[in-house]
């Protein structure tokens, strides 16, 4: 009986010096956070995260073939090379 009396006694004091809870929980995800309590709820959009630095390679030289020449064979044997008649 003394054991019951005791626990019952420990148990009316919690009771009496705990007082409301007003636990909030919050949580953060990859876009929101938001947090949610005894009064309601909140949902806090997350800002955009900073440019990320992104350091170009310099720009390269475009190389190309340099232009051949144009030959125009005639039929008596002669070409035409960057506009000079050559006959071999």
């Amino acid at each position: 009986m003394n054991t019951l009396r005791f626990y019952l006694a420990g148990a009316v004091a919690m009771m009496a010096t705990i007082a409301n809870a007003h636990a909030v929980t919050c949580a953060e995800g990859v876009y929101r956070a938001g947090c949610a309590g005894p009064n309601g709820a909140a949902v806090v959009r997350k800002p955009a995260p900073p440019p990320a630095v992104v350091v170009a390679p310099p720009p390269r030289a475009v190389v190309t073939p340099a232009p051949r020449a144009v030959v125009v064979p005639p039929p008596h044997g002669c070409v035409w090379v960057d506009g000079r008649r050559v006959c071999r």
